[in-house]
């Protein structure tokens, strides 16, 4: 592994990583929500909630897809 391929996989895992680290974050915000902690409507906690879901476990598979995509794996 040359120290460019390095670099890369190494910034690649630290985005992944801060990707899944925000979204559990906005889903905490939206629970929060939902139970009332925070003053706003339950609907937007859902939604807030669920875009953090998203973000925790759907979006960092398609950044790996994206990734393989131009890399021409």
């Amino acid at each position: 592994m040359s120290m460019d391929a390095e670099m890369l996989a190494k910034a690649r895992f630290k985005r992944l990583n801060v990707v899944r680290f925000v979204g559990v974050l906005v889903a905490m915000v939206g629970a929060a929500i939902m139970a009332g902690k925070v003053d706003l409507p339950r609907l937007v906690g859902l939604l807030v909630l669920l875009g953090g879901i998203y973000y925790a476990l759907i979006f960092p598979s398609r950044l790996v897809k994206r990734w393989k995509k131009q890399d021409g794996a």
